[in-house]
């Protein structure tokens, strides 16, 4: 008889712009590092879960803007974890600032100028692809492509069907802290159709939540209903 797989839990870490995750299982993985300074509220809520720094296996990206990977750099320095993220959030990761940002409505036009802080550039250890397995670092789950957001967003789909999705989508208004559980587009995407595939993906993949990377956490039922009406409009 095969031994079983690692088993994982999703542990959110509600920051200042953005959500950061916390995957348990054989060893903690960090998804998406927040905002410049976070660094220390991210290991609060590892050492809270009975964890030390030099426990975590991993530090992995949804993406690579300043609100998800302001403090990786820092992070990687006080656990020793490798950084990683897609191939082609690389270089933004490297030079430490945003890449140009899309307006997907008039609201997102009159923040966009305020979103342009540079953060401690990083480099990517381990770059990670479609289908690449977390087994490795102890997690029962996959990253899944799903470029839109930035040309390297990916998603990481876990075995209990638990998916952390970054910004591929968001929860509610005014970075979630208004109707957090109701689907809406992300504020930016460089590409508003990669953005729609990947969500048709990761539900017909079998996705029963979603973690968004600012509100959330969104049930599938929820954003297939939403979604549906989007694409009719």
């Amino acid at each position: 008889m095969r031994a079983p797989g690692p088993t994982t839990g999703v542990v959110p870490l509600r920051l200042r712009l953005s959500n950061a995750y916390l995957l348990l299982g054989e060893r903690p993985v960090i998804v998406d590092a927040g905002s410049t300074g976070e660094e220390s509220a991210i290991l609060e809520g590892l050492r809270g879960l009975g964890h030390q720094p030099n426990d975590v296996a991993l530090i992995l990206h949804t993406h690579g803007h300043a609100d998800h990977a302001g403090s990786t750099a820092a992070l990687r320095r006080l656990t020793g974890a490798p950084v990683a993220a897609h191939q082609r959030d690389a270089a933004m990761l490297a030079r430490g600032r945003n890449g140009a940002l899309r307006p997907t409505r008039l609201s997102a036009r009159l923040v966009r100028p305020l979103l342009g802080r540079r953060f401690d550039p990083v480099s990517v250890d381990v770059a990670v692809e479609d289908g690449t397995s977390l087994r490795p670092w102890g997690i029962a789950g996959r990253v899944i492509e799903t470029p839109g957001h930035t040309a390297g967003s990916i998603s990481v789909l876990l075995d209990i069907g638990e998916a952390i999705v970054g910004d591929l989508l968001m929860g509610g208004m005014l970075r979630g802290r208004l109707f957090p559980g109701r689907p809406a587009y992300h504020d930016f995407a460089d590409d508003l159709g990669e953005v729609k595939r990947g969500i048709a993906r990761l539900l017909d993949l079998g996705a029963r939540r979603l973690h968004v990377g600012q509100g959330g956490p969104l049930a599938a039922d929820d954003v297939g209903q939403w979604f549906a009406a989007e694409l009719q409009n």
